[in-house]
């Protein structure tokens, strides 16, 4: 079992005439939804606002044939987001995040993970203090005995806190697997390559690191080496839910192959990597492809791998 830990966000999106459209989403959401879709088996643990977008968030989940066992309703309102999308589809977010429930986590509304269950850790559950502190508790308890895996999906809230990078370090220190989009890398360390920070993770303690470029593919970086594919050409309508798509596909990929336990990971070679990266790379197009966090299922991936060539241009 995957168990995703994190937050709902309700996006709300222009849908015209200056009229905003809410849309269900939050990337550890997404990222549940996805790999669910994708045919892994996943249970989100979250904590759902006390308003009616909490029960519209329990439904998406169960629709998409994600384990809700572990949702917790609070007391505390739902976080929102307003999206803004840009001229190539790519989305800027502003959130309103005050009292939220995703961020009110106490040790005891947390599952006890299975021996070898994954837990996935990301985005603004993983850096917003007091839920953060539990979290990141809750993945080291489960280290020893499983496999952790992190996503930063970093946005300026979450490193406006003075501790934020040595949070990120601890975080990516605790991981077996870890999704590094170009736009984290870039924000979190400026004066550094995005390339030169997935190495330096990977030296860090995880046994595989995914660098995900957008429209230019992803890069695999593991002890085996280092692979990189590029992603299929697609007709962009925004890019919301992409990058947590890649990370639920990465999930669903490694669990296709069995290799989700730390010494399968570790034993991936480059041959496995490029065929994971194609799988994810494809996921996260899909997604680009219609409107708001719609992540793809199984057969479509699988559809749109196994077109031709010019087929999957067009």
């Amino acid at each position: 079992m995957i168990i995703v830990v994190g937050e709902n966000v309700v996006d709300l999106v222009p849908s015209g005439e200056g009229l905003l459209r809410p849309a269900l989403g939050g990337g550890p959401a997404n990222t549940a939804v996805a790999a669910a879709r994708l045919g892994a088996p996943v249970a989100f643990a979250a904590r759902l606002g006390r308003d009616a977008f909490g029960a519209a968030f329990r439904a998406r989940l169960a629709a998409a044939g994600v384990d809700g066992r572990y949702l917790v309703d609070a007391r505390q309102p739902s976080a929102l987001a307003l999206a803004t999308v840009g001229p190539d589809g790519a989305a800027r977010y502003d959130f309103w995040l005050a009292g939220a429930a995703d961020f009110c986590w106490r040790d005891a509304e947390l599952p006890v993970p299975a021996p070898w269950a994954v837990v996935h850790l990301a985005s603004l559950a993983a850096f917003l203090p007091p839920g953060a502190d539990v979290l990141e508790r809750w993945a080291q308890r489960h280290r020893p005995h499983g496999t952790v895996t992190f996503d930063p999906n970093l946005r300026p809230v979450a490193l406006a806190r003075p501790d934020s990078l040595v949070r990120l370090e601890r975080l990516v220190g605790l991981a077996h697997v870890v999704r590094l989009s170009e736009e984290d890398a870039l924000l979190a360390y400026p004066d550094a390559t995005p390339l030169a920070t997935a190495r330096r993770w990977l030296s860090r303690g995880p046994a595989l690191v995914v660098l995900t470029h957008g429209a230019d593919g992803a890069t695999a970086l593991s002890p085996a080496g280092e692979v990189r594919v590029a992603a299929p050409d697609v007709a962009v309508v925004d890019t919301i839910g992409a990058g947590d798509t890649a990370m639920g596909a990465l999930l669903a990929a490694l669990h296709r192959r069995d290799a989700l336990t730390p010494a399968a990971i570790a034993a991936l070679t480059t041959t496995d990597l490029t065929e994971t990266l194609r799988y994810v790379c494809t996921a996260a197009a899909l997604a680009c492809t219609r409107p708001g966090a719609d992540p793809p299922t199984g057969a479509e991936v699988d559809a749109a791998l196994a077109a031709p060539a010019a087929e999957r241009r067009a």
